[in-house]
């Protein structure tokens, strides 16, 4: 992803929670209804989260109330969720929970010439991504596809 300089990045504060090593069949029940961005031996996507696990190391899911970062391994899954206003409604066992401040930036997926996950269609090249770092003791960062602005 490139970051585009020219937008103002915002702050906030946020649950983070960590699931630890979860199975994959927990992930998938935990993304119902979410949307995801990952890739596999065909390249880059975004959309509803696959039913198996990846093959390359990181899933990035979201809802317009939480984000998650799933790293994968094989079938099973180290799980955090940064949860804006809402939490997943079927999550795995919380090993923690703490309240971070997070910053967001503007950035965007890799453009059409970018060969570093394979091929990339024209619908997940150069959208609009919301990063969402958070410091501290346990930094993290979180990315979601950018949401349509409901007011336009």
């Amino acid at each position: 992803m490139t970051t585009v300089p020219d937008l103002p990045a915002t702050e906030g504060t946020a649950t983070l929670v960590a699931y630890g090593r979860v199975s994959w069949p927990e992930v998938t029940q935990m993304l119902t209804g979410s949307q995801a961005a990952w890739a596999d031996y065909s390249g880059f996507h975004i959309g509803p989260p696959p039913k198996s696990p990846p093959p390359y190391s990181h899933l990035w899911a979201w809802t317009t109330g939480w984000l998650a970062r799933i790293r994968v391994d094989v079938d099973t899954a180290i799980v955090g969720t940064l949860a804006l206003t809402a939490h997943p409604t079927s999550p795995p066992p919380e090993q923690w929970r703490e309240t971070v401040n997070f910053r967001e930036l503007r950035s965007q997926t890799w453009d059409m010439t970018e060969k570093r996950v394979g091929r990339l269609l024209p619908e997940v090249a150069g959208q609009l991504a919301d990063l969402y770092l958070v410091s501290g003791d346990h930094p993290v960062t979180f990315v979601r596809i950018a949401q349509p602005d409901p007011a336009a």
